[in-house]
């Protein structure tokens, strides 16, 4: 039995590249705070998780969410 291993936490360009998302749209949504990130120096990281609710969602804010 063969296990894949996907990262929980990837980079802004890991993330672009596994969702097929343009690096850009990615950095633009976190700099409007469309979800959280983890910032660690000048580098942000993307939780799985986060990032396909927010694509299940069709992009609504996770603040937006958290308010309901």
């Amino acid at each position: 039995m063969e296990m894949t291993a996907t990262k929980t936490i990837m980079t802004i360009r890991q993330a672009a590249q596994e969702f097929g998302f343009p690096e850009f749209g990615l950095r633009n949504l976190i700099k409007r705070g469309a979800f959280p990130v983890i910032r660690c120096g000048n580098r942000s990281y993307i939780t799985r998780q986060i990032l396909e609710d927010f694509i299940a969602k069709g992009g609504e804010r996770q603040n937006e969410i958290a308010r309901r």
